[in-house]
């Protein structure tokens, strides 16, 4: 371990992953007649050791492990299981324990199979509509960062990390991914394991829901091939009246030196139910310091009118929000800002896609986003309250899609019945 503390860590016999590390859905043996291991039983009951390697952050051999499972990962969030986004934790707060290192390791070679940054909070449960939230109560729970397990997903890998941490850290109740792909192993080895366990139960909140990317080929005329001429046309031109109404100017925020630009942006364009989720200006500077911020900030004649407030980690950069000024919705500026970005982040050539998480975008550049479907997904102990709590989520949730179905039927039907009306005064008018 390089002399390093270990805080906690469980040897995991083969017994024992037998047991309910490594459960499968075949029968057991009969054991009247027992069977003899063969090579696929010596995989399935393979030794793990789970442990806590917080203390190990530092540790350049560790630091090694870590970033070659990161280059592995193909999960949501990466961004949220760096040791960049654990330094930035580490710097803006006060609580060192808010967040632990949880490994697997081969037993028998020591070797790292999986990692997972788990972050405590009390997670809100209740009912929610936009900015409205009427909260029934609040779970303990462990966030798994970026949603994923770093490395090795399979059923006896998550089984074992999920039993070491609900044993050891007794207060949390539940685990949570908030952004867990639908189709991803990790998301069918859990359901899984929930399924086989009477202790554990599992749900989704809000359901499951689009989060949509844009790719980026690399190059900013092969993004603009991907629209016909007309879009071509109108993106330009959006931006050709807008410098002709005033001097135009696209700022990018990535270092703490330009954050007061950012600071005036939100202080003009973000409204108060937006200010009160942003994180602060420390934590902004802190961001940058470590090279994950990058916003932008569209000037027109010296004032902020459009910002994106984002954050990069690879080739991913991360849209959390975008502020508009009202007055210039005329001139599309969520869609102009968005497009002067692409065009100074394809300059550098070494981004693939924006993030804009979970999202209904209506901007002009739809069309060619990519649609994944994500929930936030909770593995819980099963209780009485807390599976009430789930369900009335759960239930309130279904009622709200079923409502919003409702609005557009009632929208739809408004819109028809105003057209049979314009038609029939306009015949009305030909015939007198």
């Amino acid at each position: 371990m390089g002399g390093a503390k270990v805080l906690k860590q469980v040897d995991i016999s083969s017994a024992e992953v037998g047991a309910w590390a490594c459960r499968t859905d075949a029968p057991a043996a009969s054991p009247a007649v027992p069977r003899r291991p063969g090579a696929s039983d010596t995989a399935r009951l393979q030794p793990y050791r789970v442990q806590w390697e917080t203390e190990r952050e530092h540790d350049p051999v560790f630091l090694r492990e870590w970033q070659a499972l990161m280059a592995a990962s193909s999960g949501p969030e990466p961004i949220y299981q760096s040791p960049e986004f654990l330094q930035y934790i580490r710097a803006t707060s006060q609580d060192r324990a808010e967040v632990e290192i949880l490994t697997v390791r081969d037993a028998a070679d020591g070797r790292l199979l999986a990692l997972t940054p788990i972050r405590y909070r009390d997670l809100a449960m209740g009912l929610q509509v936009r900015y409205w939230r009427m909260k029934l109560g609040s779970l303990h729970v462990g966030t798994v960062m970026g949603s994923g397990v770093l490395g090795e997903e399979s059923p006896a890998v998550l089984e074992s990390m999920v039993r070491f941490l609900l044993a050891e850290r007794p207060r949390v109740v539940a685990l949570s991914l908030p952004a867990l792909p639908q189709q991803s192993l990790s998301q069918q080895s859990l359901h899984q394991l929930a399924a086989s366990q009477r202790d554990l139960g599992i749900c989704v909140l809000n359901g499951w829901r689009e989060c949509h990317k844009i790719p980026l080929p690399g190059d900013f005329n092969a993004y603009l091939a991907q629209f016909g001429s007309k879009h071509r046309y109108n993106l330009k031109r959006q931006i050709r009246l807008l410098r002709e109404h005033a001097p135009l100017e696209l700022l990018r925020i990535d270092q703490p030196g330009s954050l007061d630009q950012l600071a005036a942006a939100i202080e003009r364009l973000a409204p108060p139910e937006v200010k009160a989720v942003l994180i602060s200006h420390e934590k902004f500077a802190a961001m940058a310091r470590l090279g994950m911020l990058r916003c932008y900030v569209l000037q027109s004649g010296g004032v902020p009118v459009a910002a994106l407030i984002a954050t990069q980690y690879g080739e991913t950069l991360h849209l959390h929000n975008v502020l508009t000024d009202p007055a210039m919705l005329r001139f599309s500026i969520g869609t102009s800002i968005l497009y002067l970005a692409i065009e100074d982040l394809s300059s550098e050539g070494r981004f693939s896609a924006i993030d804009l998480g979970y999202s209904s975008p209506s901007h002009s550049h739809q069309s060619s986003n990519r649609v994944e479907i994500r929930g936030h997904l909770l593995l819980y102990k099963a209780s009485l309250r807390t599976s009430a709590l789930c369900l009335a989520e759960r239930l309130f949730g279904e009622w709200l899609e079923r409502a919003k179905g409702w609005h557009q039927a009632l929208k739809g039907w408004r819109a028809r019945r105003a057209a049979a009306r314009g038609a029939k005064a306009e015949k009305a008018t030909k015939s007198s």
